[in-house]
């Protein structure tokens, strides 16, 4: 059949018109014997042949413009079958609208417009889900081979279901459903598209089993991460190789293909219910205006200027100071959006003389401060850099973005400056308390967006410990019972984008990360999800703390008051400290280069007094082979 179609694929379009012309007048000759009971031999011939030319011109025309030539018969749908019930009941109004004022109708059967009507739907339709049917249950079998894995999803609700469909539908996909699994008990043992419910995912052992799985996808969008971890658990159990439909907030244009499937993430595992944005509200805030990023080319940068790229800016800038991954970004961005008008820069957020240059180049209306330095080790070996770039950078860059006349400043933070033990953590709280103070001067509002680790970033432990596994193992981590905030990218950068769009200036936003996840944890999942056993097959060894690392992380100090907003997950820090430290900080900043080490952590003291230097523990190497009790 394949080969029949694809050597008529020249003229589809003629063929397709002649099919629906031959349905149109079977519909309606069919509608006169059904209403004379089938003697054909009563059919007023005459009438026939002087009101079909009239049919024909209204239908046909009626099925061009609901696009009824136009659709892949292989992939109908309930919209194909709404659009002909649209165009069949539009031109059959027509047609009695016409009949009556042309020929009248008079010795006209009455119901012979209904008949017709209904005719016209049904064949319509059925000649689209025959052709439909014999593609999805002869595919298989027409492949000549058994090169399709067998393949049971999970959940058999409507992304289940439509999973199902495309892969029956797919001629190149290698794969077929033969079961699928499900909690709802009024769910098993019925089928969806001929394929069965077979059990509870609970079952999945014996499922599994019985029908020769062979892969599995994981299909419940909205599932928590709890219920993530049981099912990546029971197809573990099961030995079976399994992926994932992505969760809900990440298919932003709300469609479900097979295309979207992928492996699992511990995102999917160790996050939380992701948060209901206003889309509206940030759209208002980037269409048509001009934005610039700074660290454009970072984990949150890089995610940045991909939301707000899709956002239609009048103009995009991006900068960052590492020329490679810059040089990538800018390429693939044009690519995807060759449109949107974009300036890229190579730029030291220090440089005062050139970011005031570049801003009066492009006239941002809106920047979001990305660029520091993150690393916290690295940090405490070298504090001068870290005061000149994560305060300096940010003085520099909120001192030219008020001469620019700039609208919004939003600068990223971290849940490390909370009560820092870290010279990473108090910089950035530096930070936070300078664009607070820089806020009552000028026109700019300056806000602060203070959040934890994000999953999967350059700077997380993510990356770490993929390589760790890739090498064998061991995997590395600090302490035993160390806990950090997780989230992900999309949504560390899309409630960064809420809080650039709702700020009134002097507020510093805290993210909602839900609960903390032991890192240890989050190895041990990272482990299993390479199909793996942690202790077993990979070891994971315990380093202790490094130095400026804590235990826990906190998102506010005791004497911060959390305030809620009208958007989820989105808080408000209320503090009752005054800054009043700019003065302190120039002057800081100007004696900078002449200071040793000890004497910058010194001087950071004296600005944070909570700033707590040196770190709980230098290291002690701890060694466990079974996992913790």
């Amino acid at each position: 059949m394949d080969g029949v179609i694809s050597r008529l694929h020249l003229y589809r379009g003629v063929l397709v018109f002649l099919i629906h012309l031959a349905l149109v007048v079977a519909s309606y000759a069919a509608s006169f014997a059904l209403r004379l009971d089938l003697d054909v031999g009563q059919i007023p011939l005459e009438l026939v042949l002087r009101t079909l030319p009239l049919l024909i011109v209204v239908r046909m025309s009626a099925l061009g413009l609901f696009r009824l030539y136009r659709g892949m018969w292989r992939y109908v749908g309930a919209v194909d079958l709404l659009q002909i019930i649209k165009a069949t009941t539009l031109s059959s109004l027509l047609f009695v609208a016409l009949e009556m004022i042309i020929f009248g109708l008079e010795g006209f059967p009455r119901s012979v417009f209904f008949i017709d009507w209904a005719g016209n739907i049904f064949l319509l339709s059925g000649v689209r889900l025959f052709v439909r049917l014999v593609r999805e249950r002869f595919r298989p079998i027409a492949g000549g081979d058994r090169s399709f894995k067998r393949l049971l999803i999970v959940g058999a609700g409507d992304a289940g279901a439509a999973l199902c469909r495309q892969a029956l539908a797919s001629p190149t996909l290698r794969y077929r459903p033969v079961a699928f699994v499900d909690d709802d008990p009024h769910k098993v043992g019925t089928t969806i598209l001929g394929v069965p419910v077979a059990g509870r995912c609970k079952d999945m052992s014996r499922v599994v089993e019985e029908h020769r799985i062979e892969s599995a996808v994981i299909a419940i969008p909205s599932a928590t991460s709890s219920q993530m971890r049981s099912l990546v658990e029971m197809c573990r159990r099961a030995e079976l190789p399994f992926k994932v439909l992505p969760a809900t907030s990440d298919i932003l244009d709300g469609t479900l293909s097979i295309s979207r499937i992928r492996d699992v993430d511990p995102v999917d595992l160790l996050g939380h219910p992701p948060a209901r944005l206003d889309r509206a509200v940030i759209q208002g805030s980037i269409r048509g205006r001009r934005i610039l990023i700074t660290g454009a080319a970072g984990s949150v940068g890089s995610e940045l200027t991909w939301q707000i790229a899709r956002l239609q800016p009048e103009m995009l800038v991006l900068v960052d100071h590492a020329e490679n991954p810059l040089f990538f970004l800018e390429a693939d961005i044009r690519a995807a959006f060759p449109d949107t008008p974009l300036v890229v820069r190579i730029a030291d957020v220090t440089d005062q003389a050139g970011i005031a240059a570049l801003m009066l180049e492009s006239h941002p209306q809106t920047v979001f401060h990305a660029a520091a330095h993150k690393h916290v080790p690295l940090m405490e070996r070298t504090p001068a850099e870290a005061v000149r770039n994560n305060v300096g950078g940010t003085y520099v860059m909120g001192r030219c973005a008020q001469d620019a006349g700039v609208k919004t400043f939003v600068m990223v933070s971290t849940d490390k400056a909370v009560r820092p033990s870290s010279v990473m953590g108090v910089t950035k709280r530096l930070a936070e308390l300078l664009v607070q103070e820089m806020n009552g001067h000028g026109s700019t509002r300056f806000v602060s967006v203070r959040f934890g680790n994000v999953l999967g970033s350059n700077a997380s432990v993510v990356p770490i410990f993929k390589q760790q596994i890739a090498r064998g193992g061991p995997v590395t981590v600090t302490h035993t019972d160390v806990q950090r905030y997780f989230m992900s990218l999309s949504e560390a950068a899309s409630l960064i984008l809420q809080a650039g769009a709702v700020g009134v200036g002097g507020e510093t936003f805290v993210l909602d990360m839900g609960e903390p996840v032991r890192i240890v944890t989050l190895a041990e999942t990272m482990i299993t999800l390479s199909g793996l056993k942690p202790y077993e097959d990979i070891d994971i060894v315990f380093t202790g703390l490094r130095p400026g690392e804590k235990l826990f992380e906190e998102l506010h100090l005791e004497e911060e008051s959390l305030q809620s907003t009208e958007y989820e997950k989105l808080l408000m820090v209320k503090s009752g400290r005054l800054a009043g430290i700019l003065p302190a900080l120039e002057e800081f900043l100007g004696a900078l280069p002449a200071l040793e080490p000890e004497e910058v952590k010194a001087y950071l003291k004296r600005l944070v007094p909570e700033y707590m230097p040196g770190g709980p523990s230098q290291g002690v190497i701890l060694h466990r082979e079974k996992e913790p009790g």
